[in-house]
């Protein structure tokens, strides 16, 4: 006897599903698995059901569910129909009931204790484990007496003596004999439904025309296929993903990716970025496009084209992806995105500029250039805080060894003593533009600031790295980091005359250079 299941499911509604079990959080597999089924319903033009399987009474938490939903909702999938397994117990037991009724399925009486030592019999002789099908043969007197003296038993399955055989959607034809199986627990000796039982009526019932998910349930896949035939129900297309590895090649792992989307998302990761590389574990568009929209993928992806080969976890490559998707971010959105990575005296700083109303407001501004200047410096959010915090304290947390260097160099006084007396001569108009119209004073305003002071050295034979350097270190103290236009328009004069003065007194033991 062969079961050739080929389902045919072109002419209907396509109908996918997501069905986590909340025993923990969703991971970066479980999260590529909601996606995949979510972006096939969608660009089919098709539903996708959200169904929380949790009939594990012991293990499943609502607060893992709640935690699962959260992050669907952050990854941006959202769902059509919504269902719970708890909530159709009754329905198990009705079904569980008509295939004992025909003689599909039988009573066990074993005990965990018999069924633990079978198990380790079949080890110990190096045998695959599988129940015996001791109980199947029982007679009706034998049952009624275990009954009688109320013997807790479980139900399963009835096994065929078949192949069954299957055409699955990325992998092709697969094909298990069924007596490798043995016969199984459909419904348990508390009254909840086992896995492979549940989901067969599940999916009927809520006509599931596609069952995608991953290949360590190619074995259930074949088991529930008999238990759909043994109801006639209609039968979904079935696609198994394949594993994601972690960079080693191995088994994916906590060092090399398996985290939660929680976790992730705490991390600074933007949703989009996250969802963009995860389309990206064994699928792709073609011609050697990488970073997309929600939107774009969609109108892009296609069951079919889903690679069998495994996946490779890269954080290199998520960091990437994540880095692409925060450039194009505006530099409000982007701060909106960063406040609640930011420490606690910047976040003050941050929610009082974008509380005050509407008019000139020099902190908005300041936290506008900020994101603006260093929007393509990080890789995720929680970088941010790192690159900006100086710029809102009067005077660099510390100077860099190398920053110490370079103004302890010959003509770094000269040039900063320079400066301050350049910028002394046009005190006035600089004044008036600080405190009246700090947002005129750009990167622009102070390019051409330092190109007319480069020339002024010029005449004095200091430039290049002689005449930038000094003055990067005094407003930093670094010796890297974004064009002096840019830091200079970030700070503002007055900060940049404090922190010049401050460097001067502290190098080279001057006060009192300017008026203040």
């Amino acid at each position: 006897m062969e079961f050739t299941m080929n389902a045919n499911n072109k002419n209907t509604e396509p109908r996918f599903r997501f069905a986590p079990s909340p025993t923990g959080g969703l991971h970066i597999g479980t999260a590529r698995t909601a996606l995949f089924n979510w972006l096939a319903a969608r660009s089919m033009k098709g539903k996708f059901l959200l169904r929380i399987e949790d009939t594990d009474i012991h293990r499943s938490k609502k607060t893992f569910e709640k935690s699962i939903t959260a992050d669907l909702d952050w990854l941006g999938i959202e769902w059509d129909e919504f269902y719970r397994q708890s909530d159709r117990i009754s329905i198990y037991r009705e079904h569980a009931e008509e295939l004992l009724r025909r003689d599909k399925a039988y009573l066990c009486f074993c005990t965990q204790e018999r069924l633990d030592e079978l198990k380790k019999e079949q080890y110990r002789k190096g045998e695959m484990s599988k129940y015996d099908n001791r109980c199947r043969e029982l007679s009706e007197k034998e049952v009624q007496k275990e009954l009688k003296d109320h013997t807790p038993y479980a139900i399963r399955f009835r096994v065929p003596v078949c192949e069954v055989v299957f055409e699955d959607f990325i992998r092709g034809k697969i094909k298990f004999d069924s007596g490798v199986f043995g016969d199984f627990v459909i419904m348990k000796s508390d009254g909840t439904p086992s896995y492979n039982f549940a989901v067969v009526v599940d999916d009927a019932e809520m006509r599931i025309t596609h069952v995608l998910r991953g290949e360590d349930h190619i074995t259930n896949t074949a088991r529930q296929i008999m238990v759909f035939k043994s109801f006639g129900f209609k039968l979904p297309d079935f696609g198994h993903l394949s594993m994601i590895l972690g960079s080693d090649g191995a088994k994916l792992s906590k060092r090399f990716g398996s985290r939660t989307v929680g976790e992730f998302k705490d991390d600074g990761y933007l949703s989009e970025a996250v969802g963009n590389y995860l389309a990206l574990l064994s699928w792709s568009p073609g011609e050697g496009r990488e970073i997309f929209k929600s939107r774009d993928i969609i109108s892009n992806f296609k069951i079919n084209d889903i690679s069998r080969s495994p996946a490779i976890f890269d954080i290199e490559k998520l960091n990437w992806v994540n880095a692409n998707h925060i450039r194009q971010k505006g530099s409000e959105e982007l701060l909106e995105l960063a406040e609640p990575f930011l420490s606690e005296e910047l976040k003050i700083h941050y929610e009082s500029s974008m509380n005050s109303g509407i008019g000139y407001n020099k902190d908005k501004i300041k936290f506008l250039r900020c994101a603006d200047t260093f929007r393509e410096k990080i890789k995720v959010l929680s970088e941010l805080d790192g690159y900006i915090r100086d710029y809102f304290k009067e005077s660099p947390a510390s100077y860099s060894p190398e920053a110490v260097e370079i103004l302890k160099s010959g003509t770094s006084e000269t040039v900063l003593l320079r400066l301050l007396e350049k910028i002394e001569n046009t005190r006035l108009e600089f004044r008036c533009q600080d405190e009246k119209n700090y947002e005129a004073m750009g990167p622009d305003y102070f390019r051409d600031f330092i190109s007319g002071f480069a020339e002024d050295m010029k005449k004095s034979d200091i430039k290049g790295s002689r005449l930038y350097l000094p003055i990067r270190s005094a407003l930093t103290g670094q010796i890297h980091g974004p064009e002096l236009p840019r830091v200079m328009a970030i700070l503002g004069i007055e900060n940049c005359i404090l922190r010049i003065e401050l460097c001067i007194s502290h190098f080279y033991k001057i006060d009192k250079i300017t008026k203040r």
